[in-house]
């Protein structure tokens, strides 16, 4: 199927919202998982001096991992961005998810263990390449991450099944 970058980002917007069973008017930006055009210029500007983004690319959802580290979801690939280091996944490349890497979020001082459905913590989350290659970011685990999850499993049909045009 032949789209444009603009239809592409509709249809992972349509996902976003269907996910959350909340029109576009009651998110802000400061949700932890998040439409990318609704946050504030400053911070914009501070993933755009460290992303290149190509020609006809558009950001369109941004998870927040803490402090400077995010994952953006535009119309071709995953990027994450942790402190100034960048990595990309393409969706052309992008098999699946493989979930958290353990059910186990993490372990507290006196030895209390946070599930990863707990929100609150980050857990080694993994993404699996049609290499068979599977790479393991950190997210926010409870509902952030399983948003992160459920959303972004659909962009394996953006690589399978679109092909970006541009006018």
């Amino acid at each position: 199927m032949i789209k444009s970058p603009e239809k592409i980002k509709e249809q992972i917007e349509f996902w976003f919202f269907k996910y959350h069973v909340k029109p576009k008017e009651e998110f802000n930006g400061e949700e932890k998982f998040t439409l990318y055009h609704l946050l504030s210029d400053s911070l914009k500007a501070e993933i755009e001096g460290k992303v290149k983004l190509r020609n006809s690319e558009l950001p369109v959802l941004v998870l927040h991992i803490e402090g400077s580290n995010y994952i953006i979801n535009s119309t071709e690939r995953f990027i994450q961005i942790e402190n100034s280091r960048v990595e990309t996944i393409d969706y052309k490349d992008f098999e699946w998810h493989t979930g958290f890497e353990s059910l186990i979020a993490n372990r507290t001082s006196s030895g209390e263990i946070t599930s990863i459905k707990h929100d609150g913590e980050i857990s080694k989350f993994g993404i699996r390449k049609r290499n068979g290659e599977i790479k393991y970011w950190k997210i926010p685990t409870g509902s952030p991450g399983f948003a992160f999850w459920n959303v972004t499993k659909k962009c394996e049909l953006i690589g399978r099944k679109y092909q970006i045009v541009t006018k």
